[in-house]
C-alpha cells in the first residue's frame, strides 16, 4: 500500500500459508484494520464504501500526511495465486491537485498473470471475483450486525438474503437471458406489425396500431413496476437503519426490539389474512351457485319437462309430415304405394281427404317447427352448476379464520401503539426517539403509497395483457406465409422465457439446499451447544437453528446475540464456499 488511508509511504503485508485459509486482523481502534480491507477491495473494484453505504471519495482515501506534503498519489498492489498461476493486480490514482475529478481521471489499473499483462483488466477481475459476492469473502467483523440482519424474518431482510444468495449462485445471469428473450419478443412483435401493415395496407393498419400501442403500454408499466420495487427496497433499508438506531438508544432498546417483534408478528398475520382473502375470492366467485341451488333445481325440472313435451310434439309432427308426403306421392302417381295397383276415383278422393286432415294436424303442431336444443343446453349448464356446489360450511370456515386474523391484527396494532407511546415517553434524548419515530412513520407512509401505486400498475398491466392476448389471436388468424416465421419466433421466445423462469426457480431451490448443508457444517464447527443439531433454510430463505430434539428456533427472541452471530458467520462461510464465480 502506498499512501492509502492511514498508511503513509510504502507498507507491505504478507499473509502466512501463501495467503490460503482464513486470516483475522486484530488491533486497537483507529489502527487501520478496516483500511487494510478497504485497500484490498479498492484494488479489486476501484471503489469502497463507508459503514453507511456511501462511496468514499478519492480525496478521503489519500493519506493525510501525503496530502499535507502535496503528494497526490496513492496505490495498492495485490499478489496472489489463482488457477495455479501467480497474479498481480495494481491500481493507482495520481493527480496534480487534490481534487476528486483529477484523481478519477488519473486512475490506472493493470492485471498480470505470470508477469504477462492481461487485456481488459476490469473484466478479468470480474470473472475471478465479482463485487456482488465480495461481502462473503472480505468480512468486517465490526459490521457483523449487518450480516445478522440477513437472518431477520421480515420481508425486506428475506428479500436481501434471497438476492445475496442469487448473486452468489449466479442466478442474475439466467435472469439476464430471460430479459433478453423478452426484448427479442418485443422487437419481433414490432417487426411483425410493420410487415402486417405492409401486407394488409389499411385493412390491418388500425389492428397494428392498437397492438403496438398496447405493447408499449405494457413495457412502460413493467418499467414503472421495477422502479417502484427499487424505491420500496430503498425505503425498506432506510426503515431498517432507523429502527436499528432506535435499538442503540439504551433506554428504548428493549422497547424498540419488542416493537420489531410485534411488527414481524403483525406482518405474518397480515400475510395469513391475505391468503385467506384469496381463498375467499375463489369461493365467492362460485358462491352464487350455492345461493341458487333450489331455484336452479326447479328451473332444471321445468326445462326438462318443457323440452320433453316439445320434443314429443316435434316427433309427432315429423311422423305426420312423412305420412303426408307418402299420400301426396300416391295421389300424384295414382297408384297404391304398397301394391302398385291403380287407384280408383273413390280411393283418390279418400287420399285427398286424408291429406287435408293430416295438414290440419300439422298446422296444430306448428308450436315447435324444429327441435329447440337451447332447453337442453340450459339444463346442462344448471347440472354443471349443481355439481360444482361450494358448500356454505367451507365459506363460513374461511370467514371465521379471517375474523380470527382481524382480531390478532387489531390486538397487535394496539400493542404496537402502546410500545410507540412508551418509546416517545422515555425522556432519554427526547427529541431523538420522536425524530426517529416520525421519520419511520413518514417513510412507512411513503412506502405504502408506492406499494399502492405498484399494485395499481400490476392490475392495469394484467388488464392490458388481456387486451394484447385478444389482439394476438386476431393477428394469429391472418394467413400470410411471410408472417409465419415471425409468429413462430415470438412463440418460441415466450416458451423459452417460461423455461428460464422455471429453471431459475428449480436451480435456486437446489442450490439453497447446498447452502443449508455447508452452513450446517460450518455451524457444527463453531457452535457452543451440542444440543444445536443443524441449520435450516426455509422457503423464504430464513436461516434457523434446529435442536437435537427437532425444535426449530425460527424467532430471533429464541436465540441469544452470540447465537445470532454464530448463525451469521455460518451463512458467510457457506456462501463463500458455494459461490459460482
Amino acid at each position: 500500500m502506498l499512501n492509502f488511508g492511514p498508511f503513509y509511504n510504502n507498507h507491505e503485508i504478507t499473509f502466512l500459508n501463501g495467503g490460503r485459509g482464513v486470516h483475522v486482523i486484530r488491533g486497537h481502534n483507529g489502527g487501520g484494520k478496516t483500511s487494510i480491507q478497504r485497500a484490498v477491495l479498492w484494488a479489486l473494484y476501484g471503489r469502497v464504501y463507508d459503514r453507511k453505504g456511501s462511496e468514499i471519495r478519492p480525496t478521503s482515501l489519500l493519506n493525510r500526511t501525503a496530502a499535507k506534503n502535496d503528494i497526490y498519489k496513492f496505490s495498492v498492489q495485490l499478489h496472489f495465486s489463482h488457477e495455479d498461476s501467480e497474479w498481480t493486480i495494481s491500481r493507482k490514482m495520481e493527480a496534480l491537485s487534490h481534487q476528486d475529478k483529477k484523481y478519477n481521471s488519473g486512475e490506472v489499473v493493470s492485471v498480470t498473470r505470470e508477469s504477462e499483462p492481461q487485456s481488459n483488466p476490469e473484466d478479468v477481475i470480474k470473472r475471478m471475483l465479482p463485487s456482488d459476492v465480495s461481502r462473503f469473502f472480505f468480512f468486517d467483523g465490526e459490521m457483523l450486525r449487518d450480516y445478522e440482519d440477513l437472518l431477520d424474518q421480515t420481508n425486506a431482510s428475506m428479500a436481501l438474503l434471497r438476492d445475496s444468495i442469487e448473486h452468489v449462485l449466479g442466478i442474475p445471469f439466467l435472469r439476464t437471458a430471460s430479459n433478453d428473450l423478452s426484448q427479442i419478443q418485443r422487437k419481433t412483435e414490432l417487426e411483425l406489425g410493420r410487415l402486417l401493415k405492409r401486407l394488409g395496407g389499411q385493412d390491418y393498419s388500425q389492428l397494428v396500431d392498437d397492438y403496438q400501442e398496447i405493447s408499449n403500454r405494457i413495457s412502460e408499466r413493467e418499467r414503472r413496476i421495477q422502479e417502484f420495487d427499487r424505491s420500496i427496497a430503498r425505503l425498506d433499508v432506510e426503515i431498517s437503519d432507523l429502527k436499528r438506531k432506535q435499538t442503540d438508544v439504551a433506554v428504548v432498546k428493549e422497547l424498540a426490539e419488542e416493537r420489531i417483534r410485534v411488527e414481524k408478528d403483525m406482518e405474518n398475520e397480515k400475510s395469513r389474512k391475505e391468503k385467506e382473502q384469496e381463498a375467499l375470492k375463489r369461493l365467492t366467485a362460485d358462491f352464487y351457485k350455492t345461493v341458487l341451488l333450489d331455484t336452479a333445481g326447479n328451473i332444471m325440472e321445468r326445462l326438462e319437462s318443457m323440452h320433453e313435451s316439445r320434443m314429443k310434439k316435434y316427433n309427432e309432427k315429423q311422423k305426420l309430415i312423412g305420412l303426408s308426403e307418402e299420400f301426396k306421392k300416391a295421389l300424384s302417381a295414382q297408384k297404391c304405394r304398397l301394391c302398385g295397383n291403380v287407384l280408383n276415383q273413390k280411393k283418390l278422393t279418400e287420399i285427398e281427404a286424408e291429406i287435408a286432415r293430416v295438414a290440419g294436424q300439422i298446422e296444430e303442431l306448428t308450436e315447435i317447427p324444429e327441435p329447440n336444443l337451447e332447453f337442453e343446453h340450459h339444463a346442462d349448464r344448471l347440472r354443471l352448476m349443481l355439481a360444482n356446489d361450494k358448500g356454505r360450511e367451507e365459506f363460513e370456515k374461511v370467514e371465521k379464520r379471517m375474523l380470527k386474523h382481524d382480531y390478532e391484527i387489531a390486538s397487535l396494532a394496539a400493542r404496537l401503539e402502546d410500545i410507540r407511546e412508551r418509546i416517545v415517553s422515555t425522556g432519554v434524548k427526547e427529541e431523538e426517539p420522536i425524530r426517529l419515530e416520525n421519520e419511520i412513520d413518514k417513510i412507512t407512509t411513503e412506502k405504502g403509497r408506492l406499494g399502492g401505486l405498484r399494485e395499481s400498475e400490476k392490475q392495469q398491466r394484467l388488464d392490458d395483457l388481456e387486451v394484447k392476448a385478444e389482439l394476438d389471436q386476431r393477428i394469429a388468424a391472418v394467413d400470410e406465409k411471410e408472417l409465419d416465421v415471425l409468429k413462430r419466433r415470438i412463440g418460441i421466445a415466450k416458451k423459452l422465457d417460461a423455461i428460464f423462469e422455471q429453471a431459475v426457480a428449480t436451480y435456486r431451490d437446489e442450490r439453497r439446499e447446498h447452502v443449508e448443508s455447508i452452513a450446517t457444517d460450518v455451524f457444527r464447527e463453531i457452535r457452543t451447544k451440542e444440543s444445536f443439531l443443524r441449520l435450516s433454510i426455509n422457503e423464504q430463505f430464513g436461516l434457523n437453528i434446529v435442536t437435537d430434539n427437532g425444535l426449530l428456533l425460527d424467532r430471533s427472541e429464541w436465540r441469544s446475540a452470540g447465537e445470532e452471530q454464530i448463525v451469521a458467520i455460518s451463512l458467510i462461510g457457506s456462501l463463500n464456499k458455494c459461490a459460482q464465480i
